[in-house]
């Protein structure tokens, strides 16, 4: 029967006996008082939760943790002599900690008192203290036993951030201000800097507590003197003084050379002081600084790489590219020692556990400290880069990282030599972190991060402050553009590590963003090495393998946009394939920039050291950082498209798809017209006679296709002249008032001379498409990859490709599981959502369409035009999901082709047919893949990898066999000519012979 509080209480206080004797039963009782699960009832095999843990010996204690819980705690108890310090139980249990899988809690206790230490990776640190009299209280009773119900409640994270954004808010109402009457953004941002950090400093003490809150009471009372006031308190901050406040440290850095201050007034001098009354001791310095270069300027968040990377995100990137390498040097360390601890063991044993300078078991502990020592010094020597580095996200993470895995080490001397902390002081530092930023705000505040953070771990660990300056100039940082040098391609120091999210800018938005001039320069320095109309992220990918190949650096994890896998940019990785190694990856990850969902690839790549090959994506809500799971597929090697198996980029365009596919009209301009006014003016007559219905036709968009048809119609002029077209009245003078404007603005001559035209017409498209009643088309970005029928009067935009085809086999073919599995390998991604783009060239033309005999042809189009009457049958049905979340029309809300298939993706993970059709729609597939499959001669059905393969053999094959048949007929040409040749030569010579008798005769 478990005890009462009372009864636990009192029994405690009254024990006295050693540590070993008392720890399982005191652990059971509480177990019972809290009504939480106990070791040997929850886990009979102790393969999860148990006593007695076993741990790697090398400290020269007792291999065995007293409690732990996989993915809780590790538990370290203490018998009462310990009177509450705990603090080298903790050291103890850090030095085991990774032997504990590294758990969210490390706990230590006596029989008195429990602390709870947080362990979470990358986060600040925190301890919550349980007295015996606590367990008298039922709410302290409840929080305690979410050591064993729910870890994650421990974590600060979540409140740290709260925190952080309501500190921020302040800050940004005295921005808001500042910004309304200065027009100097630049002093703003360095006042509102040299603030923050002040509140930081005086709630860490690093100034006298509470210096520059009474110097905001003082200056409520005469806002005159705020100015004076502060800037005097700036300039002892940047030299170090003696005041009546008392003593300011040197802070120094590039954040106290600037000592001015505005002239505040009562509201915004209030609102400081409001601000400077939080605790901004935790305040998370990575969010602070993104939410801050958002509060100087809104508009600069994109600006090349200067934004937040969630914890999460970073940690999936440092972990395995910084982390896990130095923790196997670590490991390897540890194991290497065991027998000279255990030498250590038994001369402690001998000798009763005293050691005189030089006695027993001495030289063992100078070996082992010594080369722990060096290990230390190892990691104060790893250098890494961030060559995006905004405000310094991804290096604070490390750092704090870095000094983790240092306190381990350190823990470990002083446990072996029985040293103070102070003895073994921390030797990582900001100082050995390399970044560039080209934004000056977000390179200025990366320092200060570094530096707040460093001095958070210190005060997190009981550590002493021994830097001065405070905020001592960072020289590894640099205030500079990345990418370029002027007009020369930018040189990257050597680093032993390079991590970070570079900026994700396509093509377009780099010259709106960049310059167009600068955007030309830099295509021009970089050269072949960046194909054109790469994406700017694809220069940082390039730099990294530059350094790996060189022998700079060891090891590299970048962030991009997954469509670094596709197109352009997947020549880049081809080079990242050929020079180095990818080792790890998530092809295609959710994420979040800047508040818009959008998905990205994580490449890591090395110098082809690390025998690893990893593929990653999450399971369940990939979203929810709680609730998701991160998968793992270990895979023989990763292609530089991020997939595995079939290598699909090295698949030859084929000749016999050439001609085929195109993309649709570019019309620039808005030659669009909705469809009620377009029908008003069909049948309007004009002057001429000539009728408005030979240029008004249906336009079809991208969405039309996947989304229902929004009754579009388009003014096409195609094949006109100026004069021609302004025989159709009304549409001229549209198009005059609505495209001309713009055209005439256009830098390219053709489009704006010939103003009235698409700016692409696509000739080889409508030449191929004459003569046809209808075509195939496909949107070329989309969710799913279907392909639908177009009647040939519709003019189709450049969202589409179009397929110059009539014919059911062919629509069968592309509408099947065997050609959308390649384009969806061989199409590009975009940044947002985790749409494919379909492109004429990679993915059409490479596609190796079955060669089929009568009755596989005929198979293949029944199955095909099966498929198009069910799709009908189910555009024509009510979208329950669409119904369910009704506008403000009363019209029904059909079910559009992106619907369809949400269904069928759902009937087909879950088996629910949400409508009827849907079952008849997954039939209709299933019959038209196996078909198809056997018009390739292939049993059906095969996974994705084996049908990839499969695909990739046939390109192969067909492109070695038209290379064979043009070199024949290139040699058939060859002997035509020589033959021709001969030919002539011998009807000259004949020619020659008959004038010379001729000649004779005469003569």
């Amino acid at each position: 029967m478990a005890l009462s509080p009372s009864a636990f209480v009192s029994k405690y206080q009254k024990v006295t006996v050693n540590e070993k004797a008392a720890v399982q039963t005191h652990f059971n009782e509480l177990c019972e008082l809290l009504q939480v699960p106990k070791p040997l009832d929850y886990d009979p095999t102790g393969s999860e939760y148990r006593f007695e843990k076993h741990v790697v010996k090398t400290t020269g204690k007792k291999g065995y943790a007293d409690v732990w819980w996989a993915g809780h705690f590790g538990w370290e108890y203490k018998g009462p002599e310990a009177n509450g310090d705990l603090k080298k139980a903790y050291t103890q249990l850090l030095t085991y900690r990774e032997d504990l899988q590294n758990p969210p809690l490390l706990v230590v206790s006596d029989m008195k008192t429990i602390q709870v230490h947080t362990n979470f990776t990358g986060t600040q640190k925190e301890i919550t203290v349980y007295t015996l009299e606590d367990l008298l209280d039922e709410g302290k009773r409840q929080a305690l036993a979410r050591i064993w119900t729910d870890p994650q409640t421990f974590n600060p994270t979540k409140r740290i951030e709260i925190a952080t954004e309501a500190a921020v808010a302040d800050l940004a109402k005295v921005s808001e201000v500042l910004r309304r009457d200065e027009a100097d953004t630049e002093a703003i941002a360095d006042f509102l800097v040299r603030v923050m950090f002040t509140l930081f400093a005086e709630d860490m003490e690093l100034i006298p507590s509470g210096t520059f809150t009474r110097l905001l009471t003082e200056a409520l009372k005469h806002d005159e003197d705020f100015k004076p006031m502060c800037e005097e308190l700036f300039e002892a901050m940047k030299v170090g003084k003696r005041t009546l406040a008392g003593r300011i440290p040197y802070i120094n850095g590039g954040v106290f050379e600037n000592t001015s201050a505005p002239d505040l007034k009562g509201s915004e001098i209030r609102i400081l002081r409001d601000a400077a009354r939080r605790d901004w001791r935790q305040i998370d310095p990575t969010i602070f600084g993104t939410l801050f270069e958002l509060v100087l300027d809104p508009e600069k968040r994109w600006q090349r790489g200067a934004h937040y990377t969630p914890l999460s995100d970073i940690l999936d990137v440092v972990e395995p590219v910084i982390m896990r390498p130095l923790r196997a040097e670590w490991d390897a360390l540890r194991l290497e020692l065991v027998p000279l601890v255990q030498e250590v063991e038994e001369a402690r044993r001998k000798g009763g556990g005293l050691f005189a300078e030089g006695g027993l078991g001495q030289t063992q502990i100078d070996e082992a400290a010594g080369r722990l020592r060096v290990f230390q010094a190892r990691l104060a020597s790893v250098t890494v880069l961030d060559a995006a580095m905004g405000s310094g996200n991804f290096l604070y993470v490390t750092l704090r990282l870095l000094l983790d895995l240092e306190l381990e080490v350190r823990a470990t001397i002083r446990t072996l030599t029985e040293q103070e902390a102070e003895a073994v002081p921390p030797l990582v530092s900001p100082r050995q972190l390399l970044g560039m930023e080209i934004n000056k705000y977000a390179h200025e505040i990366a320092g200060m991060v570094l530096w707040i953070g460093y001095l958070q771990w210190l005060r997190e660990h009981g550590e002493k402050r021994r830097e001065s300056p405070v905020l001592d100039r960072l020289p590894g940082l640099v205030c500079q553009d990345a990418v370029m040098d002027g007009d020369r391609v930018r040189e990257w120091p050597a680093a032993e590590f390079i991590v970070g999210n570079p900026p994700f800018l396509g093509n377009s938005p780099m010259r709106e963003q960049l310059g167009s001039d600068n955007v030309d320069a830099l295509r021009k320095a970089y050269g072949e090495r960046i194909p054109g109309f790469s994406d700017f992220v694809c220069y940082w990918f390039e730099k990294a393998r530059e350094q790996v190949a060189a022998g700079k650096t060891k090891r590299v994890g970048l962030i991009a946009t997954n469509s670094i896998r596709g197109g352009k940019n997947r020549v880049v990785m081809e080079r990242i394939q050929r020079d180095a190694n990818i080792f790890r990856a998530w092809p295609d990850r959710a994420w979040t920039q800047d508040g818009a969902a959008v998905r990205v690839s994580v490449v890591m790549f090395d110098d082809g050291s690390d025998p690893e090959r990893v593929l990653l994506h999450h399971e369940g809500d990939e979203r929810n950082v709680k609730t998701r799971t991160e998968a793992v597929r270990v895979v023989a090697s990763i292609n530089p498209d991020l997939s595995i198996g079939a290598s699909l980029e090295q698949a030859p365009k084929l000749k016999e798809n050439a001609g085929r596919a195109f993309i649709g009209v570019l019309p620039t301009g808005t030659f669009d017209l909705p469809g009620e006014k377009a029908r008003s003016w069909l049948t309007l007559p004009n002057t001429s006679g000539v009728s408005n219905a030979d240029v008004i036709k249906r336009f079809i968009v991208g969405e039309d296709i996947t989304e229902g048809s929004k009754d579009r119609y388009t003014i096409d002029f195609t094949g006109l002249t100026e004069k021609q077209a302004t025989e159709y009245e009304e549409p001229f003078e549209y198009v005059k008032t609505y495209v001309k404007p713009k055209r005439d603005q256009n830098n390219r001559k053709a489009y704006r001379e010939r103003w009235w035209l698409y700016a692409e017409v696509r000739p080889g498209m409508l030449s191929k498409l004459s003569g046809l009643s209808r075509f195939i088309a496909t949107s070329r970005v989309s969710k799913f990859r279907t392909f639908v029928y177009l009647p040939s009067d519709v003019v189709p935009d450049n969202a589409l490709v179009v397929i110059a085809a009539d014919d059911d086999f062919t629509f069968g073919v592309l509408n099947s599981h065997l050609h959308s599995s390649w384009a969806f390998r061989l199409g590009t991604f975009m940044g947002k959502g985790n749409d494919t783009r379909y492109t004429p060239s990679t993915t059409f033309e490479t596609f190796p369409f079955p060669k089929p005999n009568a009755a596989q042809r005929e198979a293949i189009e029944k199955a095909a035009r099966q498929l198009e009457n069910v799709r009908a049958m189910l555009l024509t049905k009510e979208d329950p999901y669409r119904k369910a979340n009704a506008e403000t029309s009363s019209a029904k809300k059909l079910l559009t082709l992106t619907g369809a298939y949400n269904l069928l993706t759902t009937y087909r993970t879950s088996g629910s047919e949400v409508i009827v059709g849907v079952k008849a729609l997954a039939r209709a597939h299933d019959a038209l893949d196996k078909e198809v499959a056997a018009a390739y001669g292939w049993a059906w059905p095969l996974t994705d990898d084996e049908l990839l393969e499969k695909l990739l053999a046939l390109n192969l094959e067909c492109a070695a066999l038209e290379a064979e048949a043009a070199v024949t007929l290139a040699e058939v040409e060859t002997q035509c000519k020589a033959n021709e040749k001969t030919a002539k030569a011998a009807a000259k010579q004949a020619a020659g012979k008959k004038v010379d008798s001729s000649a004779v005769s005469q003569a």
